[in-house]
């Protein structure tokens, strides 16, 4: 029986991957989740205690509590990293402190079985921002505004996907990133339609509902991408959501141009490239492109 863990399961990303599964899986899956709220995962899946098919864990914990972690990620093949926080304050660490949490838990389960023990693939969300060849498709004035508004955010990620391949490079386990566009539709359950690209062109917006989708694929073909970034992009219609990315955009550029003034390092460039910010955002959201 094939074993898969899944962290941030409350969340759009979590919750869209676990629906899929409840959805496709074979009976011969096992789900391990850990969740901070069991409370919280069982009114947006009240039938998950009473699944068999396939047969559902949970686990309630903190992402960095090794005995939870050793408890989800015990005999997987696969885990899903779904762990992270709205915005971009500045100082968070949330995802490279589970990055190493992650680690140690399979370092313990490493020691145990010895030359027993198989590598866990970490099927880690990462975003197209991060991988050179899509974020190329993007103007490069968009592309600076963004990483400026994320930028605490995207330092996070990247940390954490250093420490998966510093690990990777010793068995400890596998990696995929896995690279959308911007991310819409947070309450939708409609998969509209998908493609897995490296280089290929990029559609703008991605549902929640079909990241989940293609997570899952991403999960079933692993032997294909082991250390490897993986794209998505949309092929049908997707409802996009900007109100809701303008507000994270807004919070971490506000965030980064406090702390580059409080360090007196802010120019007079920056103050205007955050100022048309929140104008080019307005734009989009009274008028998408597509």
């Amino acid at each position: 029986m094939a074993t898969y863990a899944l962290l941030g399961a409350t969340g759009a990303t979590g919750s869209s991957i676990l629906r899929h599964l409840l959805r496709t899986s074979p009976n011969s899956l096992r789900i391990q989740i850990l969740v901070r709220s069991k409370a919280k995962l069982l009114r947006a899946f009240p039938d998950l205690e009473t699944t068999r098919n396939p047969q559902v864990h949970v686990i309630q914990g903190t992402s960095t509590d090794s005995e939870a972690l050793c408890e989800c990620l015990r005999n997987a093949s696969i885990a899903f990293m779904c762990v992270a926080q709205n915005g971009s304050p500045i100082g968070t660490t949330l995802c490279q402190d589970t990055g190493r949490a992650i680690i140690s838990a399979l370092q313990r389960q490493q020691q145990v079985e010895g030359a027993n023990y198989q590598p866990c693939t970490i099927v880690q969300l990462r975003s197209a921002s991060l991988n050179p060849a899509l974020a190329a498709q993007v103007p490069a004035f968009v592309h600076r505004i963004v990483s400026f508004c994320l930028f605490a955010n995207y330092a996070d990620i990247k940390q954490a996907c250093q420490y998966y391949s510093e690990a990777q490079k010793q068995g400890t386990l596998q990696c995929i990133l896995v690279d959308p566009p911007t991310l819409h539709d947070a309450d939708g359950t409609q998969i509209t339609g998908y493609r897995l690209i490296s280089t290929e062109s990029q559609a703008i917006a991605l549902s929640y509902a079909d990241l989940g989708a293609a997570m899952c694929e991403i999960a079933h073909r692993q032997d294909e991408f082991h250390g490897r970034a993986v794209g998505v992009t949309a092929t049908g219609r997707v409802r996009q959501t900007w109100g809701v990315l303008l507000r994270h955009l807004l919070e971490g550029g506000s965030s980064h141009l406090m702390e580059k003034m409080v360090k007196g390092k802010v120019v007079v460039g920056v103050i205007g490239a955050f100022l048309v910010v929140i104008g080019v955002s307005v734009v989009i959201i009274l008028g998408p492109a597509r």
